[in-house]
């Protein structure tokens, strides 16, 4: 009896490691369409991060992917113009954008476990290539595992890779498959944010295009406050109709949001507002909108 208990628990054991190492491989899927990977694949590496062949993933992305063999740095790059930009900035404070995001780029050093993100703005009427940068910048993004070498093939983590430039990023486990979606910004979506509260207990935000644009409806997923996810309600019609009786001009309205925050005088705040889109031919768009906060002590607002 005893020896059929064990031989019973040794074939439950074989069984088991049967079914790990028969686990379908990971696949990647970017935008919707699916990676194609030749003779390397993607794995989980021991602190349970996705590690992909960088130069397939990139290519994907659609960043240019450059080797530094003397540094044994991986790079990947992305270039704008002001057309298509994804950032602007105001840089003299007169109201109007002057300045675009013009390079970003990543750069993962083999067996390193620091990425280093870089970037360039530039001014209106420049461009990368034939003109210096404004000002830029870089900062590092630390990582709980590193880039490395296997089998002659660059890895890197893929969830550091895809946020540095706005990819939401998702698991699905039944299918063992890692999704990245582009996050569009308000400027490439040609979405209005537009402060509609701005007091020391609440603040609100509302979310316009103009009557020409294609996008139907923007579903709000998530908002957060520096780090921390917010709780948050939806403005309701109400709401609506006291902004639009105002007497103010707004564009045609897609959604909106009211957070409770109690502000400090003189302190300034980051709001991030993950979103989706519908386009009116049915298809969606993730997007986002980064809103900076300076709260010096003047309250005001349409709510």
């Amino acid at each position: 009896m005893k020896k059929l208990l064990v031989l019973t628990v040794v074939f439950l054991m074989l069984l088991s490691f049967a079914t790990i190492s028969a686990q379908s491989p990971i696949k990647v899927i970017v935008d919707g369409e699916q990676v194609v990977f030749s003779t390397v694949a993607p794995f989980i590496d021991e602190n349970n991060r996705t590690l992909v062949p960088l130069r397939a993933i990139g290519e994907a992305m659609g960043l240019t992917v450059s080797w530094d063999n003397e540094q044994r740095t991986a790079h990947f790059t992305r270039t704008y113009t002001w057309e298509n930009s994804p950032l602007y900035q105001d840089s003299d404070g007169d109201g109007e954008n002057d300045v675009y995001l013009g390079i970003e780029s990543v750069s993962f050093k083999i067996n390193h476990n620091i990425a280093v993100y870089n970037e360039e703005w530039y001014g209106k009427g420049t461009s990368p290539g034939e003109n210096y940068c404004s000002f830029g910048g870089f900062g590092e993004i630390s990582m709980n595992t590193a880039a490395i070498i296997r089998d002659s093939s660059t890895y890197a983590p893929i969830r550091y890779l895809a946020e540095a430039f706005r990819y939401d990023v998702g698991w699905d486990n039944e299918t063992r498959t890692v999704i990245l979606n582009y996050m569009y910004s308000v400027y490439e979506l040609g979405i209005q944010v537009e402060q509609v509260a701005g007091w020391q207990e609440s603040q609100g935000w509302m979310f316009t295009v103009g009557e020409a644009s294609d996008i139907q409806s923007i579903d709000i997923l998530s908002v957060a406050i520096g780090k921390e996810d917010s709780e948050y309600s939806i403005l309701s019609e109400e709401e609506q109709s006291t902004i639009y009786e105002s007497g103010m001009e707004f564009g045609r309205y897609l959604n909106g949001f009211m957070v409770q925050k109690e502000l400090k005088v003189n302190t300034y705040h980051d709001y991030k507002v993950r979103f989706l889109v519908t386009m009116e031919d049915g298809t969606q768009k993730f997007g986002y909108a980064n809103i900076g906060l300076y709260f010096d002590g003047n309250q005001g607002g349409y709510l």
